[in-house]
């Protein structure tokens, strides 16, 4: 029994040894890939870092291309205000004018 014994004890120490260099092989094949996968995080760090960066840009051009909108919606404004009272202006003078003219006609006639 004793040589029966043996051998299975040989045969799990075997075995064990077989399941011990697949685990560190496994294990080896892990830390690559967890060096890898440290890697693609620091790129991708870089990438987001990068990112920030160009968002900050854009959104300071539209800040600025908003604050040029808002003044020329002020100007726009402004200008429509102008435009009414050209307008209203022009109306009154070319009704005097036409006044002046009827007048002038009567009294012509006359």
């Amino acid at each position: 029994m004793n040589a029966i014994s043996m051998e299975l004890h040989e045969e799990q120490i075997t075995e064990l040894q077989s399941q011990i260099e697949e685990l560190e092989s496994e294990k080896h094949c892990l830390e690559e890939e967890l060096e890898d996968l440290k890697a693609e995080y620091e790129d991708l760090e870089d990438k987001c870092k990068s990112y920030e960066k160009a968002n900050q840009s854009v959104l300071s051009i539209y800040n600025e291309n908003l604050e040029t909108i808002k003044a020329l919606q002020e100007l726009n404004s402004e200008l429509v205000e102008s435009c009414k009272k050209a307008d209203r202006d022009f109306f009154i003078l070319a009704a005097a004018y036409v006044a002046t003219l009827a007048l002038m006609i009567y009294l012509f006639i006359r």
